[in-house]
C-alpha cells in the first residue's frame, strides 16, 4: 500500500488552479486550492493495481462581467472526490449575495464545475501513472520482477517441487 495524499494535493494544485470558463461576458476562474483532506492510497489486489480515495477539497473562485466592475469570489466545496463516485457535490458560496451577484454564481454552478470535474475524471489513471509503476504486481512481468528490476537483480527464490504436510 502506498499514501499518496502528499502527491495529490499538488496535482490537485496544479491541474485546478487557473481552471476557467468564459462565456459571452461572463467568465469564472479557479483562483486557488485551500486543502485537500482524506485518503489516497494505492493498493495491489489480485494483481491488479488499484487507486482507492476519498478526499474533501476545497477550491477558491473568482468571477466576473466583462465591462463591469462587478466582481465575485467565493469557494467551492467539494466533501467527496472518490474512487467510486462520478457524480460530485459542489457547495458553491460567494463573497456576496446581492441581487447583481446571483448571475456570477450561478454562472460558477453552471459553467466552471463542469470544468472542474473534467479535471477529477482523469485523476485516477493519472495517479497510477505517476505512482504505481514501480510498485510490484505478481504475474506481470518476466520472472515476476517488479517493473523498474531487472530480471539479473532480482533474487529467485527457490520453490518446492513438493509439501509434506506431514512434518
Amino acid at each position: 500500500e502506498r499514501n499518496c495524499l502528499e502527491w495529490a494535493k499538488k496535482y490537485f494544485d496544479d491541474k485546478l488552479v487557473g481552471t476557467t470558463a468564459v462565456v459571452g461576458e461572463l467568465s469564472a476562474e479557479v483562483t486557488s486550492v485551500d486543502s485537500v483532506s482524506g485518503d489516497v492510497d494505492l493498493n495491489i489486489r489480485k494483481g491488479r493495481l488499484i487507486a482507492i480515495y476519498d478526499v474533501e477539497i476545497k477550491l477558491s473562485w473568482t468571477a466576473a462581467k466583462k465591462g463591469s466592475e462587478d466582481t465575485l469570489s467565493g469557494t467551492i466545496t467539494i466533501p467527496e472526490v472518490a474512487h467510486d463516485t462520478d457524480a460530485y457535490v459542489y457547495d458553491i458560496s460567494a463573497s456576496k449575495s446581492t441581487k447583481d451577484a446571483l448571475p456570477l454564481k450561478d454562472f460558477v454552478r453552471q459553467k466552471l464545475t463542469p470544468e472542474i470535474t473534467k479535471k477529477f475524471e482523469v485523476f485516477t489513471e493519472d495517479l497510477k501513472q505517476a505512482n504505481g509503476t514501480d510498485m510490484y504486481i505478481p504475474g506481470n512481468g518476466p520472472n515476476d520482477t517488479p517493473s523498474g528490476v531487472s530480471v539479473a537483480s532480482a533474487p529467485k527464490q527457490e520453490r518446492p517441487s513438493v509439501v509434506d504436510s506431514s512434518v
